[in-house]
């Protein structure tokens, strides 16, 4: 958020000096303010649309995710050995930092525009229990 109302007062203020400037030299450095708060404007603006339209394939794209990292943990914990374990906990640890990753970013408020809540509300953690896995 407080990134695009920094592109957005950069925009702003491009403009004002365009047109308010009393001389050439201004005049340009409004100018080129405008055309720099304008691109990244339409820039973050097709990427936070881009970023909340899919949100109920990813959240459903992540669930499936999970209850597969879930069952798999579940056949690593248990006495088959058809599973590297190792490689069962690395995705594990891998999804875990994705999620919280996600989520910190979702309510940081430089870049909370560019990620959904929704979809970080949905996420959840990988954990193992005592025999049993938790959600």
């Amino acid at each position: 958020m407080i990134i695009t109302i920094i592109t957005l007062a950069v925009l702003i203020i491009g403009i004002l000096l365009s047109y308010h400037a009393k001389n050439e030299i201004m005049e340009g450095f409004g100018f080129v303010l405008f055309a720099c708060g304008g691109l990244l404007g339409f820039i973050m603006l097709c990427f936070i649309l881009f970023v909340h339209i899919g949100v109920d394939v990813d959240i459903e794209r992540n669930q499936i995710e999970h209850d597969a990292l879930c069952e798999r943990l579940e056949i690593a914990d248990s006495d088959y050995e058809d599973v590297s374990k190792s490689d069962v906990v690395k995705d594990v640890a891998n999804w875990n930092k994705n999620v919280y990753s996600y989520k910190h970013w979702a309510y940081n408020p430089w870049t909370n525009w560019f990620y959904s809540r929704r979809v970080a509300d949905e996420l959840e953690m990988v954990e193992r229990g005592q025999n049993e896995i938790t959600r």
